[in-house]
């Protein structure tokens, strides 16, 4: 059950805006509804037989998000006024404008959307003032706001970790590997593996260097992939993209129980992967 929405501008002078429960209550801005918090209806790509019955289908995709959200205005009448509380949702809410919604739920973690507004629609000569307001999100998931961490030692990939993804969305992780006091030093292949339980998912990089001046760095979140190595000075950044072999795939987290290996052909470097829980629906 969702309990609290809180709403974040681009403009900074505008504090957060929380929203209050779901429930009755005497906010001056008052969360009626909201639509547009379910899965997002998927695209289906299909061709349709020269002759016979049915389509052959093609492939799919989700589009963005739209949350529709309905706001009913409560002025003290002391220091507040249909208009002023109105005016207070422009630093939020003018068309075109950035926002960022955070969902408080009982059930899930805490997560944030990110979009961009559509429509700004008051009723103002109503005996009872509504606003509807509709975000365009697109990217459509909703994203747990702290990250989940994990830690192990690089060993030959014989020890893998078995961790639940809470997640319904498939997701990318980020992954480093440094030296450590028993392997400052290493110069080699490493090799991540995950398994979503039992599907597989190799990516291999080929002549890492990695001391106590560097480390490598792994992301295969989407839109944002890379493989490098990263100078622990200044930040300076060396693809190594050339280095992955032929058959690496970017490994993804899946939904359920997951198991994760990190080796190479001299074992004790320690690494560390990051990942947000993503959901298709609240």
């Amino acid at each position: 059950m969702l309990r609290r929405l809180e709403v974040f501008s681009s403009n900074p002078s505008a504090p957060e805006l929380p929203l209050g429960g779901f429930m009755p209550n005497d906010d001056p801005v008052q969360l009626r509804t909201i639509d547009g918090l379910g899965p997002v209806k998927a695209e289906l790509a299909s061709t349709a037989f020269a002759s016979g019955r049915g389509e052959l289908f093609q492939g799919s995709s989700i589009g963005k998000r739209n949350i529709v959200l309905n706001l009913g205005l409560n002025p003290n009448w002391v220091d507040q006024t249909m208009t002023n509380l109105r005016h207070q949702l422009y630093a939020y809410f003018l068309p075109e404008a950035w926002t960022k919604l955070r969902f408080f739920s009982e059930d899930l973690p805490t997560v944030d959307i990110e979009g961009v507004v559509e429509s700004f629609e008051p009723n103002i000569f109503s005996e009872d003032p509504e606003i509807q307001i509709s975000i365009l999100c697109h990217r459509p998931d909703f994203i747990d706001i702290d990250a989940t961490l994990y830690e192990g030692v690089v060993d030959d990939g014989t020890s893998e970790l078995e961790f639940e993804y809470v997640g319904t969305v498939s997701t990318g992780f980020e992954l480093r590997v440094d030296g450590s006091v028993a392997k400052p030093t290493y110069t080699g292949d490493i090799t991540i593996q995950t398994k979503a339980p039992e599907d597989p998912q190799h990516f291999e990089v080929e002549g890492v260097l990695v001391d106590a001046t560097r480390y490598f760095k792994l992301s295969s979140v989407r839109n944002e992939k890379r493989a490098q190595v990263v100078s622990r000075e200044d930040g300076a950044v060396t693809n190594v993209l050339s280095k992955m072999t032929a058959d690496s795939v970017w490994p993804e987290i899946r939904p359920g129980t997951n198991l994760l290996s990190v080796a190479a052909a001299e074992t004790g470097q320690n690494w560390v992967m990051a990942y947000y829980n993503r959901f298709g629906g609240l």
